[in-house]
């Protein structure tokens, strides 16, 4: 008889504590799936099980603003379009319609409104600007990169290959004109030009080769509602978006046409 008493002022006292504060009945929580890099520079980090960075202030904002809770779940690349179009999580971040469509394929997937521009493309040294494909013969690129817009350079063995585990080794064998172009995310390099290798003039896009430009975007497989609210947050709260991307630079050096 004690614990039954005791179980009821249990329910009872929690009944109330929710009436007291309601948004707390009310908050959702979601899975936002994303990268276990742990330096991705300057969108995001990850580390001691924690995500950060760009990424992590704009979506939390979002949460904010809608009265959410989310919590990320970390996977390496290689697993991660596998676990999320098999239903892993409520959102990815970021994503495209480009990316993994072999993954993808026969899913029905939402996304939203393009939130950050990205450049995949060469970087070169200044003297080198503008002078075009048949200039470069050695192209240097992150291992696991594929370089857009090579394919038949790399095949008639015109273009050989020179990979890298790192972005700042990758940069310094193009200042030091071991190869004749880096390809990689342009934003990223220039995050490593300047914080990392100390030398931010020493390398710069060219946007007169081969390179990707498109958008990272937020994606779901079954919230094309969130998907919807979020739309509308990147309108409502444009002015705030837009000071993230200038304290983490996520678009700088991108030339937008």
């Amino acid at each position: 008889m004690h614990f039954k008493r005791h179980l009821y002022c249990r329910i009872i006292a929690a009944l109330l504590f929710l009436m007291a504060f309601p948004a707390l009945a009310d908050q959702k929580t979601y899975t936002v799936v994303v990268q276990d890099y742990k330096e991705l520079p300057p969108y995001s980090t990850y580390q001691n099980g924690t995500y950060g960075g760009f990424n992590r202030e704009l979506l939390d904002l979002f949460a904010e603003r809608s009265g959410y809770t989310f919590v990320y779940k970390a996977f390496p690349v290689k697993r991660l379009f596998h676990e999320f179009v098999n239903g892993v999580g409520d959102l990815k971040y970021p994503d495209n319609d480009k990316w993994a469509l072999h993954i993808k394929k026969d899913k029905e997937i939402h996304y939203s409104d393009p939130v950050v521009t990205y450049v995949n493309g060469v970087l070169v040294r200044p003297d080198k600007l503008g002078a075009g494909t048949g200039a470069i013969k050695k192209l240097g690129l992150v291992a696991g990169w594929t370089p857009i817009g090579f394919q038949d350079q790399i095949e008639n063995g015109q273009v050989s290959l020179i990979e890298n585990n790192s972005y700042s080794g990758l940069l310094k064998q193009a200042i030091a004109g071991r190869i004749d172009g880096a390809y990689s995310n342009v934003a990223t390099s220039n995050y490593y030009l300047k914080n990392v290798v100390g030398q931010p003039a020493a390398l710069a896009f060219d946007q007169s080769l081969p390179h990707v430009r498109s958008a990272r975007l937020l994606s779901s497989t079954n919230h094309p509602e969130l998907i919807a609210e979020f739309n509308q947050f990147l309108v409502d709260e444009a002015e705030a978006i837009n000071e993230l991307k200038l304290k983490y630079g996520v678009e700088a050096g991108v030339v937008m046409n």
